[in-house]
């Protein structure tokens, strides 16, 4: 028996909306699945996986340092640079410690807008000569004996440092030694430098 024109359209007028929401739903979980397979989590959070550091974002309080030649360096002159604030002293055996590698780092970031503020707690700039040894260094080197940057930053110990991006916010912080001249620490500075 054959079927009459209308009963087969209806067929198909009813099998088609069914077509369309089928296609529509495999075409959505592609995207989905497409997007997933791409995405990747932010720069921050492969630093904070990897080495413990904390994301902070919130502004940087400013403060200014005096060096050793008599100048005087405020936070808020460095914008447009990221700033690594490095918190230090002398007499810790960790910081001596790290040092070397925050030498490196400030050579390695050379090329992009960056600049490594070590603001030291000693209580005058001899030990910090003692310790230097007549080493040049590229970092910007600030006394604070009293620690009120510390304190007003929020450091429990040291080492502490932070870092800054071009607009003054605070992104990270790491507390103890880390291994500053691991490349993944650094690819993560010069995305800041370049990309924020």
């Amino acid at each position: 028996m054959a079927t009459s024109a209308p009963a087969r359209a209806r067929a198909r007028s009813s099998k088609l909306p069914l077509a369309v929401v089928a296609g529509a739903v495999l075409t959505l979980t592609l995207v989905l699945y497409f997007d997933l397979l791409q995405a990747r989590p932010s720069p921050e959070v492969l630093v904070t996986r990897n080495f413990g550091a904390q994301v902070v974002h919130r502004p940087a309080p400013d403060f200014e340092v005096v060096r050793q030649d008599g100048s005087r360096v405020r936070l808020s002159s460095l914008r447009g640079k990221v700033v690594f604030v490095n918190f230090w002293a002398t007499w810790c055996p960790p910081c001596r410690e790290e040092m070397p590698d925050l030498e490196k780092l400030t050579e390695s970031m050379s090329k992009v807008p960056f600049e490594l503020v070590a603001v030291s707690a000693d209580e005058s700039w001899q030990e910090i000569q003692t310790f230097l040894a007549g080493n040049p260094t590229k970092m910007l080197i600030g006394l604070d004996p009293e620690k009120s940057i510390s304190h007003a930053w929020g450091t429990e110990k040291f080492p502490e440092s932070y870092v800054v991006d071009r607009r003054g916010i605070m992104r990270l912080r790491f507390v103890n030694v880390q291994p500053w001249t691991d490349e993944r620490i650094q690819r993560y500075l010069e995305w800041l430098a370049l990309n924020d």
